[in-house]
């Protein structure tokens, strides 16, 4: 009797074991659930990076294309002058919301400054390069001394690093300071500037700094 009992005994734990083993309906549809919330704020958190990484590299690289400017100013970048080369001649970056034809800027222009005017001419034909912008990115203010402006224009000229800045066209001369305005697409209020001054310092802020303002 106590052997039939035993193996009886056995067989029922045996028995409520095989029940409790692995997950009920309701619980795998919660882990699911739960699986899912948590990789949908990954993903979304994710974008957002991704997002704001592509703006600062924007904005960067905007301030070391000016940057590349101030090294040619300052060095001994050649630039063509009747037949010849010339090596006193300005280098800079211009940037103008009435050429792009609306209130947005989506590239701007290096250039070499032949006739030594601190502006950028295209009859002259100064320009070095045109940079555009990635798609969706824009400028969409220009400062100069805190005053919206319609152009800007940023040159270095040997031996002095300062930086050289006019603005409309140089109708506003002897700017201290140019500031250049980006905005992430689709998003009204996130921007960042591009912020140069008289002594050639070039700085990236977020919109909230007083430097943007």
């Amino acid at each position: 009797m106590t052997i039939f009992n035993h193996k009886s005994n056995t067989q029922s734990k045996s028995c409520m074991l095989s029940r409790t083993l692995g997950f009920t309906l309701v619980e795998m549809m919660v882990s699911l659930s739960i699986f899912a919330l948590v990789t949908t704020l990954v993903l979304v958190r994710n974008a957002d990076f991704n997002s704001s990484i592509l703006f600062s590299n924007l904005a960067y690289e905007i301030a070391l294309s000016i940057r590349e400017m101030q090294t040619y100013g300052i060095t001994v970048k050649s630039a063509p002058s009747g037949g010849s080369f010339a090596f006193q001649k300005g280098y800079g970056a211009y940037f103008d919301k009435v050429a792009s034809g609306s209130s947005n800027v989506y590239s701007f222009v290096q250039f070499v400054d032949t006739d030594n005017n601190r502006v950028y001419d295209l009859a002259v034909d100064e320009k070095l390069a045109t940079l555009k912008l990635k798609p969706g990115y824009s400028i969409v203010g220009l400062k100069a001394n805190s005053v919206g402006v319609d152009s800007i224009a940023i040159s270095f000229v040997r031996p002095e690093p300062k930086a050289i800045i006019t603005a409309n066209n140089g109708a506003l001369p002897n700017i201290n300071q140019a500031v250049i305005m980006i905005r992430a697409p689709g998003s009204g209020d996130i921007k960042k500037c591009v912020v140069v001054n008289i002594a050639g310092q070039i700085s990236v802020q977020d919109f909230g700094s007083s430097l943007c303002i």
